[in-house]
């Protein structure tokens, strides 16, 4: 019996360690499959924006390279940061196209020149025109200022031919029938007083008529001398509007007229394309290689290979004995953060020095908004056109609600962190993540800032998962 006892004790203990063993082993598999994950909490930082950006040594003096427009380049034969000396090819024109672009010119300028010899060839027309209308116009002007002279003249005769009045009484007694009857009568040796008062009354009244009838004529007369005179100055003042109408209009003929301006602006073109054409000709005996003119440095190179050129520069070339400048474009939202007076650290290419502390003179805005920073580089060994990488660090603020940017997830609606909470089970004390809504502040390349209170110093969050987490999920700890 007390054997059964203790094989029973000894079968139960074997079981209980078996379901020991089972237990730890599934609760082994069970956590095997969970997220590992390591926690963190909120912490006090000092947010820092890193920028970087690549630029370029310049100088301040600057020489632009114009050659002729239109040419096709067929080689640039510099870099830019390369040094060059007078003499020095810069860019190699294509033969081809140089010779065709100056036979081109040769027969747009004999074209434009047919067309100023048309303009002269009209012009002549004209002035020939205009003399013959001066003429015409002088000859019928004076015609009809000689006829109206005639009038007057005339009118002036007649009026000087009227006699005095007396003269045109005793004219019209001689021609009065009914005068002459009373005056004979009144002339008798046996006259009676009745014929010699008839005689005085009829030449009473014959008086009176003949004066009035003498005034209205001599008035009559006068009238038509100033009509006429009036006639003769209107006829000279006509012809002389005509005339000098006339002659203006030679004038504006001999000098071109409305076609003056035309024709100089047609001389002007001419003698344009004359000044290209030269300039291609000595391009061409220079074998189509656009030369340096000066000592400097490649800074910029606007045109390329099979490109034609433009009124614009096709190069731009620095002084080297000019102050030097570190220049670098940045995104737009970069501009922020930048101020002149900032200390930068500048790192040549190529494994050169870094310069630190350079302070920044000029923050500005390009035409695609994008910000440009200038700074002095003041060091000796800097050669233009050198290449540069820039950096500097700003504190963006110092925060008392911060976490790794690890620990930040993002959403259609917004950004969230995962809490983590302790649950207990019948396995014992397990870990549970709930996600939580925050609101980010701001962001350096580490650490995300968040509003005060989001969290206290006691709870945990999620800063790293090796696998993706849901709302409610259970977790464990990373091993260390």
């Amino acid at each position: 019996m007390r054997k059964q006892k203790e094989r029973a004790v000894r079968y139960f203990g074997l079981f209980l360690a078996a379901m020991l063993v089972c237990t730890i082993v599934s609760r082994g598999i069970y956590a095997s499959k969970m997220p590992k994950i390591k926690a963190g909490s909120i912490e006090t930082k000092t947010l820092v924006h890193e920028i970087k950006a690549n630029g370029t040594i310049l100088t301040k003096e600057e020489v632009p390279v114009v050659t002729e427009a239109g040419v096709l380049v067929e080689k640039v034969c510099v870099v830019e940061g390369q040094k060059v000396e007078p003499g020095d090819v810069l860019l190699q024109v294509e033969a081809e196209d140089l010779n065709r672009l100056l036979q081109q010119a040769d027969v747009q300028i004999q074209t434009e020149e047919a067309k100023l010899a048309q303009l002269n060839a009209d012009g002549s027309t004209a002035v020939n025109r205009a003399s013959q209308d001066l003429k015409d116009i002088t000859d019928t002007a004076s015609g009809e200022v000689s006829r109206a002279d005639e009038a007057y003249q005339a009118a002036v005769r007649d009026r000087d031919s009227l006699p005095s009045k007396e003269a045109y009484k005793k004219r019209a007694y001689q021609t009065d029938a009914e005068y002459q009857k009373l005056w004979r009568a009144s002339q008798k040796k046996k006259a009676s007083k009745e014929d010699r008062d008839a005689f005085a009354s009829y030449k009473k009244s014959l008086d009176a008529n003949l004066s009035e009838r003498y005034e209205q004529e001599r008035e009559a007369l006068e009238a038509a001398v100033a009509e006429k005179e009036a006639a003769l100055h209107a006829a000279d003042s006509s012809k002389s509007d005509a005339v000098k109408q006339a002659q203006r209009a030679l004038e504006d003929a001999k000098n071109g007229g409305g076609e003056a301006g035309t024709r100089k602006e047609q001389q002007s073109q001419i003698a344009q394309l004359k000044e290209n054409r030269d300039r291609l000709w000595k391009l061409k005996e220079a074998e189509g290689k656009i030369l340096s003119e000066r000592s400097g440095y490649v800074s910029r190179i606007l045109v390329r290979s099979g490109e034609r050129t433009s009124d614009a520069s096709a190069l731009v070339l620095s002084d080297a004995a000019g102050e030097k400048l570190f220049q670098a474009v940045l995104p737009q939202e970069e501009k922020s953060y930048l101020v002149p007076g900032d200390k930068i650290s500048v790192t040549f290419s190529n494994g050169g020095k870094t310069l630190s502390g350079i302070l920044i003179e000029a923050v500005g805005e390009l035409e695609d908004k994008s910000c440009q920073i200038t700074a002095k580089i003041s060091d000796p060994q800097a050669t233009i056109g050198q290449t540069a990488e820039m950096q500097i660090n700003k504190e963006i603020g110092r925060y008392a609600c911060s976490i790794p940017l690890s620990a930040l997830y993002q959403e259609s609606n917004g950004d969230y962190v995962y809490l983590i909470e302790e649950q207990n089970t019948i396995l014992g004390v397990e870990l549970t993540v709930r996600k939580r809504k925050v609101r980010v502040l701001d962001k350096d390349a580490s650490y995300a800032a968040l509003e005060d209170d989001t969290f206290t110093e006691e709870e945990r969050i999620v800063t790293e998962s090796d696998q993706d987490l849901k709302d409610g999920m259970r977790v464990r700890y990373t091993e260390e």
